[in-house]
């Protein structure tokens, strides 16, 4: 039986953080916490078992929900819905940049809600799909496909030596190999090949 899908609301105006609460588990989603500024929503991510992130991108605090979401990702890649009135295009393109599986307007109902969340599992599996059909990624190694993903995920060299308890020497060459196979110059290249 699959379970409840588990959503983190960042969001820093509280009545509005508690309505989406009470709508979320009016469409059968479970609420694992609200957090108001990024550090909260790292703290409750890193805690807890989380299916989708539902991020105001305008909050308080030193980051915004887009930095926020930049380093939810670094953790792992969950389904992020970014949630705004209005935003200028640079803050739309910081946004887009960040790969989010969707979008939900202000003010929103429950149909835009739940309209939202199944576009957000859909774009984020499809992704997956994608990624595993791609004939490049065919190509590489097991051990070479969980470098890429770190790779995608922003990690550093000594990060990923270190997350797959190999040598950062054995990770270098584990890079050069990946460019080696796909004809890329550097890692971003290779992302680039990969993911769009």
């Amino acid at each position: 039986m699959e379970h409840t899908k588990k959503v983190l609301i960042i969001e820093d105006e509280m009545l509005i953080a508690k309505d989406l609460a009470f709508l979320l588990e009016d469409i059968g989603y479970e609420n694992i916490g609200i957090a108001n500024n990024g550090d909260k929503a790292l703290e409750l991510f890193c805690d807890n078992h989380v299916d989708l992130v539902l991020c105001d991108i305008n909050i308080n605090g030193d980051k915004d929900g887009i930095e926020t979401v930049q380093a939810i990702l670094q953790y792992k890649k969950t389904p992020i819905i970014y949630i705004s009135a209005f935003s200028d295009n640079k803050t739309v393109q910081r946004a887009i940049a960040t790969a989010p599986s969707s979008f939900l307007t202000k003010p929103y109902n429950e149909r835009s809600v739940q309209i939202a969340i199944d576009l957000a599992f859909a774009n984020f599996e499809q992704k997956g799909l994608q990624l595993e059909e791609n004939e490049i990624y065919q190509k590489l190694t097991q051990r070479e496909r969980e470098i890429i993903i770190l790779i995608a995920e922003g990690k550093t060299s000594s990060e990923i030596a270190e997350q797959l308890f190999i040598s950062p020497t054995t990770a270098a060459k584990h890079r050069n190999n990946i460019l080696a196979k796909t004809g890329c110059n550097n890692t971003s290249e290779v992302i680039k090949l990969l993911y769009s």
